[in-house]
């Protein structure tokens, strides 16, 4: 399938077609590894969120700051 076969798939087609292309690479996510970069700042950030210096929101005050 080309780009401009895509194109002339409308819109709902288009979107179904990224859900299929997201279900099948979900499937296969174990496959693809994080690299060192990603993990040490999730370690640095959960390290962060456990020593009280970051503050966090529930989602009922996160609509509510964003009215």
């Amino acid at each position: 399938m080309s780009f401009a076969d895509i194109k002339k798939m409308s819109f709902v087609e288009r979107v179904r077609l990224m859900e299929q292309i997201w279900d099948s690479l979900r499937d296969e996510s174990e496959q693809l590894e994080s690299p060192n970069w990603h993990k040490e700042i999730l370690q640095k950030r959960r390290g962060a969120y456990k020593e009280g210096d970051v503050q966090s929101y529930t989602i009922d005050e996160i609509k509510q700051k964003l009215g």
